[in-house]
């Protein structure tokens, strides 16, 4: 499964950039190395089991599935828009540390979400929902920030915008990212105070939210 939707994301991306010019595409070390080392921590997460659960377990917010129903089309576009505006040099920064930068922080987000998700198990899901048996997990990633994945998600889809070079893009996706996913880790503490009582506002008081020693 990590193998054929990191082949579809990849078709995506070429198709986007353009069969006739991926000599150029390669010409940049950092856009050369986006897949492979997006298809090997893909394997990776495979051979940990990460598997996201769609289950909507004994109780979920279900008005994040509509907000998920707009914000995948967002990004689709920007996913699109990536590749043909950097071959195209349309407001584009071609600078190679920009984009090297840009693979450290993917390939280290991508490897945050999967250490987050083998942290949760099998609960974890990709909906605002408790599963039947859930447990509050603060090991792992957890034990820095009460919401490592999000804090992923923002990070690979910032640093795959600067591996292409596109620094006003990703600025603008990683807002929009950051509202999404604000009122989603609002509803979901809400739901783990509901489940867990002292236990989670213990759990609150010596953690950050989202960013390590910071936020």
């Amino acid at each position: 499964m990590a193998v054929t939707t990191w082949t579809l994301i990849s078709l995506v991306l070429l198709s986007a950039w353009g069969w006739d010019g991926l000599g150029a595409f390669a010409k940049s070390w950092p856009r050369r190395l986006l897949l492979p080392v997006w298809l090997g921590l893909s394997v990776y997460g495979a051979w940990c089991d990460t598997r996201t659960s769609h289950s909507a377990g004994k109780r979920e917010i279900r008005r994040h599935r509509q907000a998920l129903r707009v914000v995948l089309p967002i990004l689709f576009a920007w996913f699109i828009a990536l590749p043909i505006a950097d071959r195209r040099a349309l407001g584009t920064v071609n600078r190679e540390v920009v984009r090297w930068g840009g693979l450290l922080l993917f390939a280290a987000s991508l490897l945050l979400r999967i250490e987050s998700i083998r942290a949760q198990g099998k609960q974890f899901s990709m909906h605002v929902a408790l599963q039947e048996g859930h447990k509050l997990a603060t090991g792992g990633p957890y034990r820095w920030v009460r919401h490592p994945a999000y804090l992923s998600v923002i990070g690979m889809v910032l640093g795959i915008s600067l591996v292409l070079g596109n620094v006003l893009l990703g600025l603008a996706i990683t807002v929009i990212n950051a509202l999404w996913l604000n009122g989603r880790m609002r509803d979901e503490e809400m739901l783990m105070l509901e489940e867990f009582g002292g236990e989670f506002s213990r759990y609150q008081a010596k953690t950050k939210k989202l960013i390590p020693f910071v936020y």
